[in-house]
């Protein structure tokens, strides 16, 4: 039987490797060796990059439309001044539309035939929606003189619970006849 070479305990004697970039070496080799803790943080790094893609093209704005393509219009088209409506007061003229050029004279029919939507569950979580419409959703008919931000406009459109209402140059608002909004009622703006 043979003895094997044994480092006696020397308290005064250092190894020669205590430093920073030894015990960082250290714990990634440690950590890389667990192959669950390198694909949860490939999956976590996955996830996040997703996220981020997905915040930056739902919040994609562009002033430019094309020819009835839908675009958008809002304070994130306008330089750092807010966009100043056409009594010279500062509005918010944020909306979702498609872009229909009209020259001269001219007649533009709508038929709203249903307003849907998810609200907030309101369990107190934050989290789920149910199916139904905040109040002021709107759908219907609007007209402005251009697609610059704060341009005078003209708009008849369908409510959540508001009925319909007439809209024009952010300061009037006229209510439509009471009732409900029916097909039996003309269903039309």
């Amino acid at each position: 039987m043979t003895a094997g070479t044994v480092t006696p305990y020397r308290p005064g004697q250092q190894t020669g490797r205590d430093g920073f970039a030894q015990l960082l070496h250290a714990e990634w080799t440690k950590f890389r060796t667990v192959r669950g803790w390198v694909i949860g943080l490939l999956v976590a790094v996955l996830v996040m990059l997703g996220l981020g893609l997905f915040g930056a093209v739902g919040s994609k704005s562009s002033c430019q439309s094309t020819s009835g393509g839908p675009a958008r219009s809002g304070q994130g088209c306008s330089s750092s001044n807010p966009p100043v409506g056409p009594g010279g007061e500062a509005v918010s003229d944020t909306f979702y539309f498609v872009r229909q050029p009209l020259t001269g004279n001219g007649s533009i029919t709508v038929r709203v035939t249903s307003l849907t939507g998810l609200i907030p569950s309101g369990n107190g979580a934050g989290t789920g929606t149910q199916p139904g419409l905040v109040p002021w959703a709107k759908a219907g008919i609007i007209i402005k003189a251009s697609t610059k931000p704060g341009s005078a406009y003209a708009a008849m459109m369908v409510t959540g619970s508001h009925g319909v209402r007439m809209q024009d140059d952010y300061t009037s608002d006229t209510a439509g006849l009471p009732g409900a909004v029916s097909a039996a009622s003309g269903g039309r703006l």
